[in-house]
């Protein structure tokens, strides 16, 4: 089994995919550990147990967190590239600003999806995003500290507005560029929220719910689209078999009688 260096440069697209994930599994446990590790510090300086039985109410709640990060992990798979998507989940506000980070600067790169152009540059914008996105909740956190009460009263009117006004500006490109791929899924999850609310089911149709509607329907309609050739605006072409010239034909009816001259030429 070959041995697999951490630190080193890979030599081949498969030594970097296991050296990315190889990284990215150690520091996912470090990350989870610390995250954990907070409750705990909290009980033990408190003094206090936590509430099993509350605990064991919300498991029915916190199973759909669970089913929506699984979901989000296949969906922006492709989008964020193996370096990214770990960097991503580690890090955090992967839709409101990992994710617009990762597509601009796609765009702007000018770069095709599943290369390692993709790779690279989705990688290193979402490691710039991560750190200037730390500097700045460094930087923000000390007015904070010292004007809080201030700030906050500032700020509240504003901010029922400020995931609307991200998403929007997400969906908005994401559709002006993938408007094919995207249509079907959109419309489809459009009116089901719509026909649901009338009917008062809107309650039922949660974030998983939809995620998980609009990954089926954008996976068939896009196979859909694909076999028919609509994606890259052509249709494709039936094959034709070249036209045979006269001559050819000529010579091809004319074969069987040359061989049986041949085959008397031959007892002859």
């Amino acid at each position: 089994m070959k041995k697999l260096d951490l630190f080193n440069a890979p030599n081949s697209r498969e030594d970097y995919n296991n050296q990315i994930h190889s990284i990215g599994r150690i520091f996912t446990w470090i990350a989870l550990a610390l995250i954990c590790a907070v409750p705990v510090a909290f009980c033990i300086a408190a003094k206090v147990v936590p509430d099993w039985g509350a605990i064991a109410a919300c498991i029915t709640f916190i199973a759909g967190y669970w089913a929506i990060g699984l979901i989000e992990a296949f969906s922006y798979a492709p989008l964020l590239g193996t370096g990214g998507q770990y960097l991503s989940f580690i890090t955090g506000n992967i839709a409101n600003l990992k994710l617009p980070c990762a597509l601009n600067s796609q765009n702007v790169a000018k770069v095709k999806q599943g290369t390692e152009e993709q790779e690279i540059v989705t990688t290193i914008s979402i490691a710039v995003s991560s750190i200037v996105t730390t500097i700045i909740i460094i930087i923000g956190l000390i007015p904070l500290a010292i004007f809080q009460e201030e700030l906050v009263e500032v700020l509240q009117p504003i901010s029922p507005y400020v995931m609307p006004a991200i998403f929007g500006g997400l969906t908005m490109a994401l559709l002006a560029k993938y408007w094919k791929v995207a249509l079907i899924p959109f419309g489809v999850c459009f009116l089901i929220c719509i026909v649901g609310n009338l009917i008062g089911m809107g309650s039922a149709l949660s974030q998983s719910t939809m995620i998980i509607v609009g990954m089926v329907v954008s996976c068939i309609s896009t196979t859909i689209l694909y076999k028919k050739g609509l994606l890259d605006g052509k249709k494709k072409a039936p094959v034709e078999t070249p036209a045979v010239s006269a001559d050819v034909q000529e010579s091809q009816e004319e074969t069987p009688v040359q061989e049986e001259i041949k085959e008397d030429d031959v007892q002859e």
